[in-house]
């Protein structure tokens, strides 16, 4: 009970200096549709492009903002990948959304892993077990299954985030699956953004065919561990038959056999 007091207390007062960062930058909101990213769009880009200092401001907000919402959950992270395309452009947006998505929920996995047990168990616990089945038969190949999940389109990654260090996920493959796993949906994200006055909902950037190839791509992650299983499956009869072919040899040798 003390540790969901404190991580409690801790999300009220970032939550209180995320409202403080937001109030520092002149008529500065969070977007909550298209045209609300447009209008942010304007107003932060003549402000960054006043001064370094403007540039840096806005950078740190942005990230911290984007930090936030990824470790709480908080709806909404698509509009912040549309300003980022529209301020930084395709490439600079999607490598900095991806570092801040693997940054945001790594600040999920720690928490979860301060006090998720008990939640957890009481709450999610079929979900868990499903999830901690899945994951021990995926062990061998846990990168490339973990790069799947987070690949593919509409996975819960919230759920992923809490569950994983109570499945014994380590931290690093945990984060370097993060960030890869989201490069293909933050580049979207930023393509759309980088042309948001083409845009007039969020519904235009998930065209069937975006979708089908993020599909693809996830699928593509499977590719290696499929190949590693299939590997050790014929090195396992290759060992079989060896022994057995020594063990027959030996009762030859012996005269056991004739």
């Amino acid at each position: 009970m003390p540790r969901i007091v404190f991580v409690l207390g801790l999300a009220f007062i970032l939550l209180y200096v995320l409202l403080l960062l937001i109030q520092s930058i002149p008529n500065l909101s969070l977007p909550r549709s298209v045209e609300g990213v447009k209008y942010q769009a304007i107003i932060l880009e003549n402000y960054s492009n006043e001064t370094w200092q403007g540039y840096l401001h806005i950078l740190v907000v942005f990230s911290l903002i984007y930090i936030c919402k990824q470790t709480f959950s908080i709806p909404g992270a698509i509009f912040l990948n549309l300003l980022a395309g529209a301020l930084y452009g395709t490439i600079i947006a999607t490598l900095l959304t991806s570092l801040l998505t693997a940054i945001g929920a790594s600040g999920a996995y720690l928490i979860s892993k301060f006090i998720g047990q008990p939640i957890m168990n009481q709450f999610l616990s079929n979900k868990l077990n499903y999830l901690r089945k899945q994951v021990n038969e995926n062990r061998d190949g846990l990168f490339y299954y973990l790069l799947f999940i987070r690949m593919f389109p509409l996975s819960p990654w919230w759920f992923l985030n809490i569950a994983s260090p109570l499945l014994y996920i380590p931290f690093g493959i945990f984060f370097t699956t993060m960030f890869f796993g989201s490069i293909s949906y933050n580049l979207a994200c930023a393509q759309a953004g980088d042309i948001l006055s083409e845009l007039s909902s969020t519904t235009d950037i998930w065209q069937p065919m975006l979708i089908f190839k993020m599909f693809l791509v996830s699928l593509l992650s499977l590719l290696p561990p499929l190949y590693t299983k299939k590997f050790k499956s014929n090195n396992t009869i290759i060992k079989s038959t060896k022994n057995s072919f020594n063990e027959q040899l030996i009762i030859i040798e012996t005269g056991q056999i004739i």
